[in-house]
Formats: structure tokens, C-alpha cells, sequence
């Protein structure tokens, strides 16, 4: 068994390095010698009219040397060859517009929208200006930036969007901290910034869990590390998570006032596995106002 798995392994290498040195485009490609890899193309076509991928970096280097033209041809043989991957679109895309071909254009774009792609700031480029106003070209657009942020778009991520933004918090009418609540990672999870006055800080990170269908937090500060997790029903509150420890139970309930746009916060700890509860914190988030 152990000699079959040596044996593979040195075939799997061997194949990977006979391929890399087949490749006589890459090297230069990768150095932007872009005349270099054309004049490679057009030699390796003479001795083999069906090297796809001569044209294919021939394609993308006339592309960069905005000879578009010729990078439509070598795009279009490619295509036609079976290599329609994101890239190959997008690119001949742009040389089509650079060529004043906006109708076929579009069809490259259609056809990126069929197989799933998810550029998006790629879209930005100002090549692409004259379809900005294109209803084909906008919704292609959007759909690209839908499947690049699906949790921008899904509202169980939306659901605790409330305490996103720059607060002041009191209790009983005096501040006490400063925090900062943001969007992250493809606005997925919410960060907290803690900053108490005179203390210790601390962060979380809050996401919803679609295994589990709920929203949870892990907290960290200096007392130690906390994880909390969404309860599946509750009626107070516009967000409630439990964190369930030895012996102590703890409970956070966010709710938001829509009339000043505040957010209450309280913290609940409990030693009867949530018979009971005991009010701890009790704090009012006011939104920062700009200067």
C-alpha cells in the first residue's frame, strides 16, 4: 500500500512539473512581456494549429497591449474550443467594448451571469461606462454582487443590524463607555469595539449561524471569554442570546427604540439554570452625534 501511495505521489509531481515546463507562455506572461509570449504563441501555432493555450495568452496579452482586435480573434477561437471561464469572459468583454461592440459585449456578460460569476468591482472598470445606464448590464451587475455578498441579502444576517453604528452608552443618565459596532467579512458578522471609561475594554464578534439557524456571539475581555448563542423563542427584546456556564447562567437582551433610534442592553445572571434572574447591567446606547 505504502510503495502504490509513493508511486502516485511521484507520478502527481512528475506531471506537475512536466506541465509547468510545457508552459512556455507563463514566465514571460507573468513578467508582462506580452510581445515576448505573442511571438511564443505564433512559433508553438506553426508546429501545433491546435494549441489552445498559445491562443489563450496570446488572447490576454493583446488584451493588455490593447491590441483588440487580434485579442477578439484569439478570445473567440478559445471559446469556441471549450475555455469559457470567468476571466476569458470578462476580458473579451472588454475588448469588445474597447471596440466599440457593446451588443457583444452584453452577450459575454450573459453568458458570465449563466455560469454563476461574482466579479464586482471588476465591473467598475471604465471601460465598461458606456453600459452603465444598460438595463441588461445593471441587472447582470447586480446579480454578480448578490452572489459576491449573499449575507448583504439574506435577512436572517439583517436581523441585528439595529446596534450597527458609533455610540455613547449611560447608565442612569452618565456615560460610561464608548462603542463601536461594524459590519465584517462581507457583512456576515458585527464587531464590537468596547471601550468603557477608566477600564479595560473588550470585543465580540456576532454572526448567524445558518447550521443552526440562530445568532451567536463570542465575547473576550480581560474577565475572560464568553460564548453566547440565540435562544430559539423569546418575546422581550429585539435580540436575546444566552451564555450557559458552570453554575452561573448569563443573559444579554438587546432592545431597539425606533422613535430615537437608542438601543437598551441589559445583562441578567442567573444561578439557577435561569429560574432566576439578577439585573447586572443596564445601559442606554445613544448614537454619536457627527460634529
Amino acid at each position: 500500500m505504502k510503495k502504490t501511495i509513493a508511486l502516485l505521489i511521484t507520478l502527481f509531481l512528475t506531471h506537475g512539473i512536466t506541465s509547468q515546463n510545457n508552459n512556455p507562455y507563463q514566465p514571460d506572461f507573468r513578467n508582462k512581456e506580452y510581445k515576448k509570449v505573442i511571438e511564443t504563441g505564433k512559433k508553438q501555432l506553426k508546429l501545433n494549429p491546435k494549441d489552445s493555450m498559445a491562443n489563450y495568452f496570446m488572447a490576454f496579452s493583446y488584451a493588455n497591449l490593447k491590441q483588440h482586435k487580434e485579442a477578439i480573434k484569439n478570445f473567440e477561437i478559445i471559446k469556441k474550443r471549450g475555455l469559457k471561464g470567468p476571466f476569458v469572459l470578462l476580458w473579451s468583454a472588454k475588448s469588445y467594448m474597447a471596440e466599440n461592440q457593446a451588443k457583444k459585449a452584453l452577450e459575454e456578460f450573459e453568458a458570465l451571469d449563466s455560469i454563476k460569476a461574482t466579479f464586482t468591482t471588476q465591473l467598475e472598470d471604465s471601460v465598461f461606462d458606456p453600459l452603465k445606464d444598460n438595463e441588461r448590464f445593471k441587472a447582470i451587475k447586480l446579480n454578480m454582487y448578490k452572489r459576491a455578498n449573499p449575507c448583504k441579502f439574506d435577512s436572517n444576517y439583517r436581523k441585528f443590524d439595529f446596534w450597527l453604528g458609533e455610540w455613547d452608552v449611560y447608565v442612569q443618565g452618565q456615560k460610561i463607555a464608548e462603542s463601536s459596532i461594524t459590519n465584517t467579512n462581507g457583512d456576515c458578522g458585527i464587531l464590537e469595539n468596547w471601550r468603557p471609561i477608566g477600564n479595560n475594554g473588550g470585543n465580540s464578534i456576532s454572526y448567524y449561524d445558518s447550521t443552526d439557524k440562530k445568532w451567536k456571539q463570542n465575547w473576550v475581555a480581560s474577565s475572560g471569554v464568553s460564548h453566547y448563542e440565540e435562544l430559539e423563542s423569546y418575546t422581550d427584546g429585539d435580540m436575546q442570546m444566552i451564555a450557559q456556564g458552570n453554575g452561573n447562567w448569563f443573559r444579554m437582551i438587546w432592545t431597539h427604540n425606533k422613535n430615537d433610534d437608542s438601543v437598551r442592553q441589559t445583562l441578567e445572571s442567573s444561578t439557577d439554570e435561569g429560574k432566576t434572574w439578577t439585573m447586572s447591567f443596564d445601559g442606554l446606547y445613544k448614537r454619536k452625534q457627527e460634529d
